[in-house]
């Protein structure tokens, strides 16, 4: 079990092809071994939150060599030690004797051994119920790469070729006086002079019948609109 609190993000794993400045068979319990004033296997104590922030700094000055190797190498060989910790740390905290230990009020260690804060009742409720089957303790990272973040979508973007559709634009035109209309082959075309556009619209024979039978102040919806500048 990991303490709630404790950070598990997962870091980049290298990749086959990439080769590794770390020891070879190196074990993530291994890694506590390098901090014995805080580590104890046989009578562990509750760890300072987020312990592994401190613990990568001074692995990485022991374990990662300088000479021969290039920075890709370093870099490669510090994202899979950062795994490593996680892990070892997910080993360690879900042991029952770290879960027994984690008591309310206990202090919290250190890497060197000093006091880092202490177990709050809401993570003494967390280690007692993991302690009991009730909780699952928290998995450690995989040794898969990452998923790749979601990129956040635009605020606008262009419309594509295959983002256009043919379709019609329909116009809601409201008036208090009937126009004179102009016949044409397609039916009676009007034009409605708006505060900032002229609207021409053409209305079909049988709806231009209905709108001079019909009393103003009337409203149209016509098919086919245009706007122009007046």
């Amino acid at each position: 079990m990991t303490d709630p609190e404790q950070t598990t993000s997962e870091p980049e794993q290298a990749t086959p092809t990439t080769p590794r400045a770390l020891p070879e068979g190196l074990e993530p319990l291994d890694l506590l071994t390098h901090f014995p004033a805080c580590f104890d296997l046989a009578q562990p104590r509750p760890l300072k939150i987020k312990i592994n922030k401190d613990m990568i700094k001074p692995l990485a000055a022991e374990l990662i060599p300088v000479e021969g190797t290039n920075r890709q190498q370093r870099q490669a060989a510090k994202q899979i030690l950062h795994t490593l910790i996680i892990q070892a740390l997910a080993d360690y905290c879900s042991r029952p004797a770290y879960l027994q230990a984690t008591l309310e009020g206990a202090p919290r260690i250190a890497i060197d051994g000093t006091v880092a804060g202490e177990v709050s009742a809401h993570q003494a409720k967390y280690a007692a119920a993991v302690l009991r089957g009730k909780t699952p303790p928290m998995k450690p990272p995989s040794a898969g790469p990452k998923t790749p973040p979601t990129r956040p979508l635009p605020k606008d973007a262009p419309l594509t070729e295959d983002a256009i559709v043919p379709g019609r634009l329909e116009l809601t035109l409201k008036f208090n006086q009937l126009p004179k209309a102009v016949p044409i082959k397609d039916g009676m075309k009007i034009g409605i002079q708006t505060d900032n556009a002229l609207v021409v619209a053409t209305l079909r024979p049988k709806a231009w019948k209905k709108l001079t039978k019909g009393v103003v102040p009337a409203m149209v919806r016509a098919t086919g609109a245009s706007t122009g500048k007046a």
